[in-house]
């Protein structure tokens, strides 16, 4: 601003200092005015000044025109976005074709049921991530009573509960009744000492078998005739009791008709008493004893495996190996995308403009090489998603490891949760590290897109089941299936996405797409006056050079 100022008064100056020169004109000569006057008009250079010699020019403003120019930039900022929103849509149709034939197909491959990681929920289930457990669990050995049964924690306990039986002030465990001091006892594995030695998550933590069965609160005290084989035995509490409410009726009937009798047999006697302490079973109290055993057996089983040095390494290592296959699908995705929208690009100007040099032979070596440049210059964004998919894939791998530990993950899950983490980690980036000409308001706007975006890619994957039974009801199809499927659902996935994009665009809910527009509008306006400006400068500078020739002029005639 301070040059225009300083042109202008330098114009005054000059100006004023030809004012106060004499005015002496010299005599021209008649043949160059001739000359002149025959030249005729350059039109040309009219056009390039649009000079006018109209000079009225109106200050007062036009609402209508004002109007229509809001109108057309407004216009052409929704037309850069859809053409922006095109393009991504054209990229991800490339990109879910080029899937299949790329890594991303191979590494769904290697998703399994339950995840990389063994855990304890999963071994239960009979579902493991690596054979070297399965086999460990499949040469536990037979169940031997005697090693738990001759456990010295078992041999402890029935030594401290007959002293208490002797002084009367031991209670049946499940009964809450004293227990005689001359009735037959017997020391409960609340949880069956069979049922701990077969436990595939003890097996899986290499947790002691009789240590684990013989702990305080899985030692419960009762009569002999809840625990032997025709009571408890063997079954858990559930099934225990399940039996007891099924066999209730049958077993009252027993019981009167035994009462009304005035003589019982020895074997009369005893079934009547087996009868009375299995009617006497508190449920509620069996399962609440059930219910802490099972708590403080897991809780060790737990704590023994997934704070184990084997967990932490097969955790570590297979998040490593997710995390280095998830990059790698991101960096050659990125590539394999930029190849293929080249390459249509290329076949697109050969098929408009013909072809390049005197061959085909040079006309695709040309074009190869310019494609493979291109290819080359994306290595920053194939650093990127390498990185990027390193982070996603390991944070997937532990997700689903956590989720495993509580449900069995189906192998298209561990798919789902692997491309919702990186969904979400892009938009948490985003959050994060926004770039610089990005507000706040827009980074948010941008992360609520991806996030919707990962949504609908989830949603994908698990439609992808459905579309691929729908193919393989074709035969001849069905050999393809799996691709056709990949790139049908891919080329649905970018559409959908293309088209949740848009309708948030649309919403605007916090003001972004309105800022993004009014920056557009002011931008556009600043450029016109900036190109208005420069063309007025461009005019000064003509009209400075013609003062200071005018001014030598006048003193070289004087």
């Amino acid at each position: 601003m301070s040059s225009r100022i300083d042109r202008f008064k330098k114009r005054k100056e000059i100006i004023k200092k030809n004012q106060s020169l004499p005015f002496v004109r010299g005599v021209t000569d008649q043949d160059q005015v001739v000359k002149l006057l025959n030249k005729g008009v350059d039109n040309n250079r009219l056009k390039i000044l649009n000079y006018s010699t109209d000079n009225n020019i109106s200050l007062q403003t036009n609402s209508a025109e004002i109007e229509s120019l809001l109108s057309e930039l407004k216009a052409s900022f929704h037309k850069d976005k859809l053409e922006q929103l095109i393009d991504e849509t054209k990229r991800g149709v490339i990109s879910s074709i080029a899937g299949p034939f790329g890594l991303g197909k191979i590494i769904s491959a290697y998703d399994k049921t339950g995840g990389n990681v063994d855990t304890v929920h999963n071994a239960r289930e009979g579902i493991y991530a690596t054979t070297e457990e399965k086999q460990r669990y499949d040469e536990r050995g037979d169940y031997n009573s005697s090693d738990y049964h001759g456990h010295k924690d078992y041999k402890n306990k029935n030594k401290e509960d007959s002293k208490l039986q002797s002084e009367g002030t031991l209670s049946d465990s499940y009964t809450g009744n004293v227990i005689d001091g001359n009735s037959n006892r017997q020391l409960d594995h609340t949880i069956s000492a069979n049922e701990v030695h077969n436990d595939a998550g003890r097996i899986l933590a290499e947790v002691d078998g009789p240590s684990a069965a013989n702990s305080e609160s899985n030692l419960n005290s009762t009569s002999e005739h809840i625990n032997n084989k025709s009571g408890k035995g063997a079954l858990t509490s559930n099934e225990f009791l399940s039996k007891l409410e099924r066999t209730a009726p049958e077993r009252k009937a027993r019981i009167e008709e035994l009462t009304r009798k005035q003589q019982l047999t020895s074997k009369e006697s005893r079934e009547l008493e087996r009868l009375h302490e299995h009617d006497a079973v508190d449920a509620d109290r069996m399962r609440q004893i059930d219910e802490n055993a099972r708590h403080e057996y897991d809780a060790k089983i737990n704590k023994d495996y997934y704070t184990s040095k084997k967990f932490v390494k097969s955790t570590l290592s297979t998040g490593a190996n997710e995390g280095m296959k998830m990059g790698v699908q991101q960096a050659f995705g990125c590539l394999l995308v930029e190849f293929f929208s080249n390459a249509m690009l290329e076949i697109k100007d050969a098929y408009t403009n013909g072809l390049e040099g005197d061959s085909l032979y040079k006309d695709i070596k040309s074009r190869l090489i310019r494609i493979g440049r291109n290819v080359a210059d994306k290595w920053k964004e194939a650093i990127e998603g390498f990185s990027d998919g390193f982070i996603s894939g390991f944070i997937s791998n532990l997700i689903t490891t956590l989720v495993n530990m509580f449900v069995t993950t189906a192998k298209r899950f561990v798919r789902m949760i692997r491309e919702g983490v990186f969904s979400l980690l892009k938009a948490l980036k985003l959050i994060l590290f926004p770039p610089t000409n990005m507000s706040f308001t827009e980074t948010m706007h941008e992360a609520m897109r991806l996030i919707a975006a990962g949504g609908v890619v989830v949603a994908g994957v698990a439609l992808e089941e459905i579309i691929e039974k729908l193919i393989l009801g074709v035969p001849l199809l069905a050999p393809f299936a799996p691709i056709a499927t990949a790139v049908i659902i891919g080329s649905l996935t970018a559409i959908a996405m293309s088209l949740v994009a848009y309708l948030i665009d649309n919403m605007d809910i916090l003001g972004a797409i309105k800022a993004q527009e009014s920056k557009f509008i002011l931008e556009s306006l600043d450029k016109d006056i900036d190109e208005k400006l420069n063309r007025c400068e461009r005019i000064s500078e003509k009209v400075d050079e013609f003062l200071s020739e005018s001014s030598l002029l006048l003193q070289q005639s004087t």
